[in-house]
This record gives C-alpha cells, structure tokens and sequence, in this order.
C-alpha cells in the first residue's frame, strides 16, 4: 500500500493562504449581502437596479451625498454587478461561476477591466491618476460582458487638472466603458462634470438602521445608541465602538456631564490622560500619522456626541443609557434650558465642523469648553 505523500513546507504555506483567501472572500460576500438587504429601502439605489433590469446603463453616474450615506458601498455594488452583466445588483453570491468569479476580483482588485481610484486620502487625485485609466482600458477587454468598469470614489477631492481630464474621458466614451463617480458634496464637481453624468442623491440612513446592525455586532445598549448618533457606516459600527477613538469619547462625555469624574478637569484630563501620543523613541507610544488620526477621531466623536446630547435636552427625548437620560432630564430643569441648550448645540456643531488636520485640536477643545461655561455662567 503506498504512503501519503507529505507536503512540502512550500506547498502547506501555499495551501494555507488559499484557505485563507476563500475564508475572506466569504466574509467579504457576506458583509455585501447584508449592504443589499439595505439597498431594498433606499430609493437612489433601486434606480441602480432599474438601469441593470433595463439592459441599457448610461455610460456615467454620478453619486452624492453625505458619508454614512452607503453611495460608495452602491457604487461598488452596481459597478461590479454592471461588469458581470447582472440585471440586478449583485453581491457575487449567484450560482454562475464566472459572475461570482468577475464580482470576486473586481473586488479584490484583480479584474483588469475594473479599476477603483479612492479620494478620500490627504491629497488630491492627480491627473497621471486619471490618464492612467484610459492607458488601461486601451486594451480589449476581458470581462465576460465585454465591458470596463472605472469607479472614483470621492471625486470632489481631485486636482483641477485631474477633473479636466475626467471631463474629457466623459465627453468621448469608449463603447463599453462605464464611469460611476461619488461624491460628498455635488457642488466641488465641476458643472461639465456633472451635466455628463447622471447625478443620483442618496441620503443618510435611519438611525434605526445602524442601531440594527449595532445589535446585530453584540454591542450593548449604551454603545447603540451613541454609535447610532455619529453617523457611522453600518459595517463600520463594530470597529467604531471597539477602537480608542470612540472608548475615549464616550468617557469624555460622561466627564462633560459630571457622571464619572469633574467636568471643570476635562481639558487636563485630555491632555494628560485621553489624548494620544506620538512617541519619540522606537517602541514608545505611537507613530505621529496614527496618533494624529486618532485625536481627530476622538474630538469629531464628542463633539458630535454633545449635538446629539443637546437636542436630545431640547426634543425631551427619553432614550439612552441611565446616566445619560438623568444628564438630560437634569438639563431640562434648569433655567432657560431652551436658549442655553441651543447656543451650545450650536457651538459644539461649530467645533465639529472644525475638526480638521489644519486646526490645533487642544485649542479646539480649550476654546470650546471655555465657550460651553460662559454660557452656563449667564444663568
């Protein structure tokens, strides 16, 4: 009887990150299926699926809204299932091998006739970057439709000299080449941009929804509901509430509201115990880059969490954690809570809007509080 034969090293190592691939191409599939079960109630999607069921897509689109809006996760999504030639929008979840197959790549960047460019970095998308596209697609095409697919996530953030050469590939469309453009704000697209494509809002889903998925992840009460107020993307919501950022604003808002330690101490307490570090030796704190997203994080989070706190004093709304909920009814009892209450929603919404990598972000918050006090002080 022969021996099994053993496997090489090389070959167990190969075997192992094929085992590894198909593990994360499943949870990959998974997370896309529950994005499609969201895109049945949003209108600007199901005109997506309309165009697929239709057989005759435009050749570029153009996708706006705010950031928890889901219009770069439906970009993806229709971008993919168009190369696939899908009349609907697909996950990559079909039983035809070679859909599942074309959606897989696409995804993971390995189908030669897709290609993703993402302005959501520091700097601008540069016009190489752009140019770079039309060189790839001069090629035949090797999609099983025949198609290419290009999808520029955050277009806003693209050079002048970049916009000017994306206006010139959507002047002169290739046969087969589809374009799907998103962006925050509409306004920061160039107008010949915008006049080529066809432009579909999308809105910021229910707070419902990402209390939904919040549960789904096994957070509890208290960290629902705040996540649910920050605006944050439905597959995101687990890594939200498990990161520093977020540990570090939930306990400086219960600090701001006198529940676990005193309030008039939150600055100090920011400097010298909540805000991250960069550290000047190998092996001591963090890099710069890393602590410096983290602050950002951890300032946008509280700030954002103080609106939702104020209008929840002034909307008497009763929901939220024991502590939280006592902090507003206290809140309300106070004289003139209504113009009070309002002028620091307001500030606190100013100091959001201000978190920014060109802001001193201690100044930021030193400002602030010295603002929220002086109001207080007028009762």
């Amino acid at each position: 009887m022969a021996s099994k034969q053993k496997l090489s090293a090389k070959e167990k190592e190969a075997l192992k990150q094929e085992q590894e691939r198909i593990e994360f191409e499943a949870e990959e599939l998974k997370k896309r299926e529950r994005l499609l079960h969201l895109f049945e109630d949003i209108p600007a999607a199901g005109m997506l699926e309309e165009s697929l069921r239709s057989g005759k897509p435009f050749h570029a689109y153009l996708l706006y809204g705010p950031g928890d809006s889901l219009k770069d996760e439906a970009a993806l999504l229709y971008g993919t299932s168009l190369l696939a030639g899908c009349d609907h929008l697909s996950a990559g979840e079909e039983s035809d091998t070679l859909v599942h197959e074309t959606i897989a790549q696409a995804y993971a960047g390995e189908h030669s006739d897709f290609i993703l460019l993402n302005g959501n970095r520091k700097e601008a998308i540069k016009k190489d970057e752009v140019d770079d596209i039309q060189r790839r697609f001069s090629r035949t095409a090797s999609s099983i439709t025949g198609r290419k697919v290009y999808v520029i996530l955050h277009a806003e953030n693209s050079s002048l000299s970049a916009m000017n050469s994306m206006l010139k590939f959507l002047e002169e469309p290739a046969e087969e080449v589809y374009a799907i453009l998103t962006a925050d704000n509409l306004e920061r697209i160039l107008p010949t941009i915008r006049s080529r494509c066809i432009t579909i809002p999308f809105h910021s889903l229910k707070r419902e929804t990402i209390r939904s998925f919040c549960r789904e992840e096994g957070l509890d009460e208290e960290d629902v509901y705040l996540i649910s107020s920050a605006s944050v993307k439905p597959q995101e919501v687990g890594r939200v509430a498990a990161g520093r950022s977020y540990q570090t604003a939930r306990r400086m808002l219960k600090q701001y509201l006198n529940v676990d330690e005193r309030s008039d101490l939150l600055f100090v307490d920011y400097e010298y115990r909540y805000r991250s570090k960069a550290g000047n030796d190998e092996g001591e704190g963090i890099r710069y880059k890393d602590a410096r997203d983290e602050n950002l994080d951890t300032l946008s989070l509280f700030f954002t969490f103080l609106v939702q706190y104020y209008h929840d004093v002034l909307k008497n709304d009763g929901e939220g954690p024991s502590w939280y909920h006592e902090a507003v009814v206290a809140e309300r009892n106070r004289d003139d809570f209504v113009r009070t209450c309002s002028q620091s929603m307001k500030i606190a919404a100013e100091a959001r809007d201000r978190v920014n990598r060109n802001n001193d972000l201690s100044l930021l918050l030193a400002q602030t509080i010295v603002q929220l006090e002086d109001i207080n002080k007028c009762l």
